[in-house]
């Protein structure tokens, strides 16, 4: 009988690597794509999510002069 549990992450770079669960609503037809593809490259579901992210940066990043990829939290004044 397999392990139980979640398995981990492949998209894990090292130990620093900080992943958060986030929920979107994509179209159920990109849902199905998705898991087919995922199925056929034998990438997780995730990893596909995050290529596709990086895709959509690289191709808007150009557009502004915020570095996207280096952006920090404004912490709380008293």
């Amino acid at each position: 009988m397999a392990a139980r549990g979640r398995k981990p992450l492949d998209l894990r770079t090292g130990e620093d690597a900080k992943l958060i669960k986030r929920n979107y609503y994509i179209e159920e037809r990109h849902a199905k794509a998705l898991t087919v593809l995922s199925a056929l490259t034998g990438k997780e579901l995730s990893l596909l999510v995050n290529e596709a992210i990086a895709g959509l940066i690289r191709k808007y990043q150009p557009k502004t002069d915020i570095n996207l990829l280096d952006l920090k939290s404004i912490g709380k004044q008293d």
